[in-house]
């Protein structure tokens, strides 16, 4: 939080303005003319009292400014009470009641009021009038700087978690494809090199890309290896369907790595060999609803050991992402899962 004390100098003088010139002119013995008018507000601005209070609101804001964030309100308004009001008061009574009584002989107050009980009670008054402006200034000021304060520690948190959960995504993804390459180099394939080149582009991906949001084609492009390098493993036909619409505006972007965790969970735990259910994967977008859908029979035989990290990872970041414009839909039964993802990429 920056001080700005130009900007409650200007608040300050156009509120005692308004004082000043709105009590003269309610007064019924007051000549509405210019000229006097202008006299009057000229007289005021040029009085001792005018730069008196100026001073004593930049000192209470300055009070405020200083104490409030670290030692909290009880210190700041205890201080401000027992320490900032009697001083002023006696500053006052100091340069107007003393200094410029010796050099005009005149005293600003009546000396039938130059009492310390009514002297000190009508200064109190004035006092708080005139510090009202710090105080409302410095508490909407901090109240501002406060809602900055905490959108930007929100902000961080969301970027803290987000990097963690890309952090998740390597690890998983290596993990599951390194066991299947090292299936296909043990069993001396052909596709254990291309399996290698796949996987060698894929993480380059992974790894270079730090944008929250990507063009589609490009996660497209990053789909379509995964899929090849998945196909790569198999020792038979496996029964699948891929409609991935390819005319997309180069401009349409998506989360990253948004689409891969259901494609990868149905390889995992789909039955790829039943041509009445192939694995179905199916990607368009109209207008700027992107709907991706993944359909495939289960295997009974194949389960995961370590969990559903991809799932429940992409769930996260799209609720920290792209909250309240997408929805996923999950049907599960025991030979059967169904995903069906509608999010909005524009807009």
């Amino acid at each position: 939080m920056r001080l700005k004390i130009p900007t409650l100098i200007a608040v300050f003088v156009a509120f005692y303005f308004l004082s000043h010139s709105a009590g003269w002119l309610n007064r019924p013995d007051k000549n509405l003319d210019a000229t006097i008018f202008l006299n009057h507000i000229v007289n005021e601005f040029s009085g001792a009292s005018f730069f008196i209070f100026l001073f004593d609101t930049l000192i209470t804001y300055l009070v405020f400014y200083l104490l409030y964030p670290n030692k909290g309100i009880l210190i700041t308004v205890s201080l401000y009470l027992l320490i900032g009001i009697p001083v002023m008061i006696g500053l006052r009574f100091v340069i107007e009641e003393i200094i410029l009584f010796q050099i005009t002989g005149h005293h600003n107050y009546n000396m039938k009021h130059l009492t310390l009980k009514y002297y000190v009670f009508d200064n109190i008054y004035f006092t708080m009038y005139y510090n009202f402006v710090a105080l409302s200034f410095f508490g909407v000021q901090y109240e501002r700087f406060k809602k900055l304060k905490e959108k930007e520690l929100k902000f961080q948190a969301r970027n803290a978690e987000l990097s963690f959960l890309k952090s998740q995504i390597n690890p998983h993804f290596l993990f599951n494809n390194l066991n299947n390459i090292y299936t296909l180099v043990y069993q001396q394939s052909t596709n254990a090199l291309p399996a290698i080149s796949k996987l060698s582009d894929l993480l380059r991906y992974m790894l270079y890309q730090k944008e929250d949001f990507v063009p589609l084609t490009r996660e497209i492009e990053y789909l379509n290896n995964f899929i090849d390098l998945q196909l790569l493993r198999y020792d038979y036909i496996p029964e699948i369907s891929v409609n991935i619409q390819t005319d997309i505006d180069a401009s349409t972007k998506i989360i990253p790595l948004s689409l891969i965790p259901f494609v990868e969970n149905a390889f995992k735990h789909g039955d790829l060999k039943d041509a009445q259910n192939p694995l179905t994967i199916k990607l368009e977008v109209k207008q700027d609803l992107l709907v991706f859908k993944v359909d495939n029979q289960k295997n009974g035989n194949r389960k995961d050991a370590t969990g559903g990290i991809g799932l429940e990872n992409i769930k996260k970041r799209l609720e920290l992402l792209n909250p309240a414009k997408y929805d996923l839909i999950i049907n599960e039964t025991t030979n059967h899962f169904y995903i069906e993802l509608k999010m909005v990429i524009n807009g």
